[in-house]
């Protein structure tokens, strides 16, 4: 650290920047009064500015991921000649990052920058050895500032979170402000949306229901996939305050039993039921996973066309002559129209319903004590998992004994996650209300719903090569029911 020389007077075009680290409600004055700052400072030595750079609520820290749009285009500025020193109120507003000081300090070499100056009265000359170092150790004093700070606040934090205590955000949905007392309009909400999805109904059909009935967000607006995914997936609903992978009972009551959660994670988990990534995305077949060719046996999949232009778009299913490595796995001979089929399919399962017989075989057989029996088995089953892990760790386990475990252990956990997966198709006709029949309910229902009843009556269906037997009209689609076998389970 140095006093600049009375002939820097004569080399002194300046640019300003000035950061501020947070500005939550973007109303913060700091960043202007910082340019004031450095404007005043400027005008005393009569140097002439040459730009103004300011990045708002942008953090000079090595955890930032926010891009500095204006830092970057000073430094654009710089490389371009002509300016010779850099004017900030004190080093932190500049740089928290060592290795963004020595790109800088590489830049002095190439360029007409010679030094950053403070409003503090600090200057560090980029020309000299002293200089530099000066400038190093405010870096890495900021650094370590920066660390105590971060050290504290997880601190803070990790004790907030033993004690239950909310960690602060905004509103949590199914609380008041302050996250602690229930709202129960919204409470009943999640019940409802955990309640659904365990029976079967898609996060995209329940998110399109609430948007419909005009059920908002926390903050008013319109639900999401990904947000009610995630929002009725967290343990704050069944009383768990949740910190680095660690559970603690939280000190707000909870919405949702521990049952309910655990119901809904191993459908979540399961193969059967994959999350939705957007809108667009998802399931468009009914029959997929049951509709076999009859030509050659082999699993018949959705290949539908989109419109594009005056050409329409439709929906069928085909048999695949090759998988994706080129495999030759079906004979590729046998498509059919979907919307006929799954139309023929859907009449025959609601007939199947309709039988007072079927009702009493398929009349929900699930109670919490078998639930619960079934949750416990998977928890049971995942802390064996996890224990191999320890095991491991620990030098209990070589490697191969941990990997043959582990296969073994893992194997378990998707047979309790499938066995509970199993539970709750059984209660998918729990969605059905006392005065709708099953045809009326399919009418509204989603279609992972839909998927949900026919897996309880439905083993296979069959569909025959046209053939001799060739189409006809059916309900206004060229079709042959007859070419359509369905194997049922009862």
């Amino acid at each position: 650290m140095e006093d600049y020389p009375a002939t820097f007077a004569r080399h002194s075009n300046t640019v300003i920047y000035a950061r501020l680290s947070k500005d939550r409600r973007k109303l913060s004055e700091n960043v202007n009064i910082q340019i004031a700052e450095c404007q005043g400072f400027a005008a005393d030595e009569s140097w002439p500015v040459v730009g103004i750079f300011k990045d708002n609520d942008i953090s000079a820290s090595k955890y930032s991921t926010k891009p500095r749009d204006d830092y970057n285009r000073m430094v654009a500025i710089i490389k371009r000649g002509g300016v010779h020193n850099i004017l900030i109120t004190e080093m932190p507003r500049l740089y928290r990052r060592l290795e963004e000081l020595l790109d800088l300090i590489r830049l002095a070499e190439s360029t007409d920058l010679r030094r950053i100056q403070t409003t503090e009265g600090i200057s560090y000359n980029l020309s000299t050895s002293e200089g530099i170092h000066a400038a190093i150790d405010a870096v890495n004093n900021a650094m370590r500032e920066v660390a105590r700070i971060s050290t504290r606040i997880k601190r803070k934090v990790k004790a907030r979170a033993k004690d239950g205590q909310w960690h602060g955000g905004g509103r949590p949905y199914g609380y008041e402000e302050g996250g602690i007392i229930v709202r129960e309009s919204e409470a009943e909400v999640i019940r409802e949306c955990a309640k659904r999805f365990v029976a079967g109904e898609s996060i995209r059909d329940i998110v399109r229901d609430l948007n419909g009935r005009g059920v908002p967000t926390a903050t008013g607006k319109e639900w999401r996939i990904e947000n009610l995914q995630r929002t009725i997936m967290k343990k704050r609903y069944i009383g768990v305050r949740e910190y680095e992978g660690q559970d603690y009972p939280a000190a707000w009551p909870a919405i949702l039993k521990t049952e309910q959660w655990e119901q809904m994670e191993a459908r979540r988990l399961s193969r059967a039921s994959r999350w939705p990534k957007s809108p667009h995305k998802g399931r468009k077949y009914l029959l997929t996973g049951f509709i076999y060719c009859g030509n050659c046996g082999t699993a018949m999949v959705g290949s539908g066309r989109s419109p594009e232009g005056d050409r329409p778009g439709y929906l069928r299913y085909r048999c695949r002559y090759m998988d994706n490595h080129g495999r030759v796995i079906g004979c590729g001979k046998v498509f059919r129209n979907a919307a006929p089929l799954e139309l023929l399919v859907s009449e025959a399962v609601w007939h199947v319903f309709d039988n007072p017989k079927t009702a009493i075989t398929l009349a929900p057989k699930v109670d919490e004590d078998r639930v619960r029996a079934a949750v416990e088995e998977y928890e049971r089953r995942k802390a064996k998992l996890d224990q191999l892990v320890t095991d491991y760790a620990t030098d209990v386990l070589t490697k191969d004994q941990f990997v043959l475990a582990k296969g073994v252990a893992e194997s378990k956990v998707f047979d309790a996650r499938s066995a509970l997966a199993a539970l709750q198709d059984d209660n998918a006709l729990a969605r059905v209300p006392a005065d709708q029949t099953i045809s009326e309910a399919w009418e509204t229902a989603g279609l992972d719903w839909r998927r949900s009843v026919t897996r309880l009556v439905v083993e296979r269906v069959t569909v025959q090569p046209a053939g001799a037997g060739g189409f006809h009209d059916w309900r206004g689609y060229r079709f042959n029911p007859d070419l359509i076998q369905i194997k049922w389970k009862v």
